[in-house]
């Protein structure tokens, strides 16, 4: 089985790639420099997936020498079963032997009548209690075992721990694609400026030559707070499954508590967007009325517009729950053609590009499919246009805890502790949603 954790880290990375290229490539195709904003955004997503990728490399170099030694014992063990084949220590050959295994039996266990002195269960026993010589006799008799007649029952099972089933949970999406700023292990509420109040009024076309200019103490400005909340949790488990796992139990534990954390941060991004849109632009009554005329595309060109108009800047993401992505995708316009085709296929009248499987393109925004946004199963559902580089979250590192004998040797007790906040700057401006308030008419 992978490292839960490392690959959490690679897939974190791909996603702080994919969003960094995803600006540059627009920036090209519209044959400009970045903005401020992107440009800043990209910094930060550089120097964020920077952090990661050192820590992949080392993890990795762990994994790569954990399952070398692995691969080296497996060898030795392989060269002992078929009588020492290959070079020596020295480099000198070493000839295999024409002898099997059944002909290497030690005979340790025998049948009284044909003499023999020890009880193969017996030995497992005194051998669990430190006793060395039996423990010896059961490693000749082991070697010498062929498992597929003499070993059922006795000889355990290989367990393929490159197969351990995890639970299914959503990652992060919409997490990795606004901006994210580390807050490493100082997590103290924020202050964020802004303003408030322009000139709009004060600036003006003089009327006629020396009139007096006027003026009036119009700007202004305030601040946000931005405080950083705890997401934790811990798992209690006995010492007896510690110390008998295969795989080792406390790397699974930490690797679900951090899917479980991820999962949180993601819905905590998206609850953050969704309450900071405000009443849906466009309201559609059912599905049958999101599919009529490609009218759930023309809701994504209204909201997008929505924040263009108030933001002054474009959008450049619509998230959705992965249900709502699937229904863009089965949009056909009258001649059954799809709207949203895959990237392979030949544009013809197409409004996106995209695949069940990877998120892809509306009218020129980044589609996210999410669980952070909903289930698709809930009613009213929310599809959100939003500019990415205005939702920033917050996030310090993640502390990973261990502890032993709080009430006994009996229980261990692993946990996790981050601090996350999500502010939506230009609340109301830079994101605008539409809903779908039931699936069915009633």
């Amino acid at each position: 089985m992978g490292n839960p954790y490392l690959e959490a880290q690679r897939k974190k990375y791909e996603s702080l790639r994919d969003s960094i290229a995803g600006l540059q490539t627009r920036a090209a195709d519209e044959r400009r420099d970045l903005t401020e904003d992107e440009l800043r955004s990209v910094q930060e997503q550089g120097e964020q997936a920077k952090r990661i990728a050192a820590e992949i490399e080392s993890l990795t170099e762990i994994e790569n020498r954990n399952r070398k030694v692995a691969e080296l014992a497996a060898s030795l063990a392989t060269e002992d079963d078929n009588g020492g084949e290959g070079e020596g220590p020295l480099g000198g050959e070493q000839r295999r032997s024409a002898t099997t295994t059944r002909d290497r039996d030690p005979g340790h266990y025998r049948r009284a009548e044909d003499g023999g002195e020890h009880s193969f269960f017996s030995d497992i026993y005194r051998a669990k209690s430190g006793d060395e010589v039996a423990s010896q006799r059961l490693a000749e008799h082991a070697r010498a075992l062929s498992t597929g007649a003499q070993g059922v029952g006795v000889v355990p099972p290989k367990w393929m721990t490159e197969e351990f089933e995890t639970l299914a949970r959503q990652g992060r999406a919409l997490a990795n694609v606004v901006r994210n700023i580390p807050l490493g292990d100082d997590p103290r509420p924020l202050t964020l400026p802004k303003q408030t109040a322009g000139t709009d009024n004060v600036v003006q076309e003089q009327a006629a030559e020396n009139d007096p200019v006027d003026g009036a103490d119009a700007w202004d400005s305030d601040v946000d707070v931005v405080a950083p909340k705890p997401t934790s949790g811990k798992q209690v488990f006995s010492r007896q499954m510690l110390d008998m796992s295969s795989p080792a139990i406390d790397q699974l534990i930490y690797g679900d508590l951090m899917s479980v954390y991820n999962l949180k941060v993601e819905r905590k991004v998206g609850a953050a967007v969704v309450a900071a849109a405000g009443a849906p632009i466009v309201t559609l009554a059912t599905d049958a009325a999101f599919a009529t005329d490609a009218a759930g595309v023309d809701a994504v060109i209204d909201t997008a517009t929505a924040v263009r108009n108030a933001r002054k800047l474009p959008a450049n993401v619509v998230a959705m729950t992965v249900n709502r992505w699937g229904k863009y995708k089965k949009l056909k316009d009258g001649n059954g053609r799809p709207l949203i085709p895959v990237s392979t296929y030949g544009p013809q009248n197409v409004n996106g590009i995209g695949s069940v499987g990877v998120d892809g393109v509306i009218e020129d925004l980044a589609a996210v499919a999410t669980d952070g946004i909903g289930d698709g199963a809930t009613f009213p559902e929310s599809v959100v246009t939003l500019r990415s580089t205005d939702t920033v979250l917050f996030e310090s590192n993640i502390l990973r805890f261990r502890f032993e004998e709080q009430a006994g040797p009996e229980s261990i007790v692993l946990g996790i502790w981050g601090y996350t906040a999500v502010i939506v700057r230009q609340a109301g401006k830079s994101v605008k949603r539409f809903v779908v308030t039931a699936a069915t008419a009633p």
